[in-house]
């Protein structure tokens, strides 16, 4: 019988203790592995989401609010601005790329955006079939959206008010599904996207004149409507400027001579980071001493399994097992119960990610998902494991030194 074979056979003695050593390990790796693999995915949405927008021109209020509304979608706007005045800076010398952005109302768990085709360009987004919008009340999908909501290209279906389920249905406009978006790896795969004058004729707004014709061609050609009305809004406007100096010097004369504020994605998305790091910081030493427990366990575990094997190990020697195989039990042993709660917890962190990508809406128009790892888990496996050795140590060097004799004439 080799080592391994009889380390699972002494692990089969106890069920109830090496179950409770696997949970207890797994809780601590399970929780290190999913506080790594969301602060990895989180970050990098965002960072990448954040790089393709400069400034984020919305209503008075929160910026971080705004940032998350429009930008990522992961929150609720606070309010609308007038798109007369919004428009203004679709013009703006400085300004290279401006993407309205109006919300308002969702299919099922994804939200309705109104804007204009250059929201394809900045996402980096792909039609995998059919065409974009052209008129009213037709929209392209995300491939995410369009997959759960079992959607395809000249299907219809109707909105409800509000950005998230149970709001009353626009039952009266029905849009037609014209295209499916290709996978971006972004927001954008849960978006339904439509024309800013579905948006207004949805709710009953008048479609504007927006600026003049260079305006209109640079930003998608469909930013305005044959109606020169003042009265519409937009949730807010995503700038990107020729040069950081422009922006500079164009957010300070928005925020002090208008009734909008702008937000940067940037340093509202590193005051996020600043916020949660706390909390992250905590958790983390939460599943820190959860692994602890589990390598003290393991220890205790060891150390009481051997005395009371002292009989065995020494008829094992003397049938002439030599010393580094019986201390080779122990370390099968050890490692058997740390891998077994190593990968339990990589299983359990990565589906509660999962889980919580699928109930929660707003995690999962981050984008979260349990089948993304982060690079820190690698460091996380081999930590578990060091765990698990070092606790058996002093089990294995008292296993190392026994002396037969001595085994021998106290049992």
């Amino acid at each position: 019988m080799n080592p391994v074979s009889l380390a699972f056979a002494y692990l089969a003695e106890r069920p109830l203790a090496t179950l409770l050593i696997t949970l207890l390990l797994a809780l601590g790796v399970g929780t290190i592995s999913a506080l790594l693999s969301f602060d990895h995915q989180f970050r990098e949405r965002l960072l990448r989401e954040a790089r393709t927008v400069h400034l984020v021109v919305g209503s008075k209020g929160s910026r971080l609010q705004l940032v998350l509304s429009s930008v990522l979608h992961v929150d609720y706007p606070a309010g609308n601005i007038p798109w007369n005045e919004a428009a203004l800076l679709l013009d703006h010398p400085a300004v290279s790329r401006a993407i309205p952005v109006s919300l308002g109302d969702s299919v099922g768990a994804f939200r309705v955006v109104g804007t204009t085709g250059v929201f394809l360009e900045a996402a980096g987004a792909h039609l995998a079939s059919g065409r974009a919008w052209d008129g009213t009340f037709e929209a392209v999908l995300g491939a995410t959206a369009a997959r759960e909501l079992g959607l395809e290209v000249d299907d219809v279906f109707a909105t409800t008010h509000g950005v998230g389920t149970g709001g009353p249905e626009h039952g009266h406009d029905n849009y037609t599904v014209t295209g499916v978006l290709a996978p971006t790896g972004g927001v954008a795969d849960r978006l339904v996207l439509t024309s800013l004058e579905s948006i207004w004729e949805v709710h009953d707004q008048p479609t504007p004149t927006a600026g003049n014709g260079d305006a209109a061609a640079r930003n998608g050609g469909n930013t305005a409507g044959p109606r020169a009305r003042q009265d519409a809004e937009i949730t807010a406007l995503l700038l990107t400027f020729h040069s950081p100096v422009s922006m500079l010097r164009l957010a300070p004369e928005i925020d002090r001579h208008s009734a909008m504020i702008t937000a940067s994605p940037a340093v509202e998305i590193g005051r996020l980071f600043a916020l949660l790091a706390p909390a992250l910081d905590v958790l983390r030493g939460f599943g820190a001493v959860l692994m602890a427990g589990a390598a003290l366990a393991v220890f205790t575990t060891l150390t009481a399994a051997l005395e009371l094997r002292q009989r065995d190990i020494a008829i094992l020697r003397a049938l002439g097992a030599v010393r580094t195989w019986t201390a080779g039990v122990l370390l099968a042993e050890a490692l058997i119960l740390t891998l077994a709660g190593t990968l339990l917890g990589f299983a359990l962190g990565h589906g509660a990610l999962a889980v919580i990508g699928n109930v929660i809406p707003e995690a999962g128009n981050a984008g979260l998902s349990g089948l993304v790892a982060a690079p820190g888990e690698a460091w996380l496996f081999l930590a578990a494991l060091l765990t698990g050795l070092v606790s058996a140590g002093v089990p294995l060097l008292r296993a190392s030194r026994a002396s037969l004799s001595e085994t021998l004439a106290r049992n």
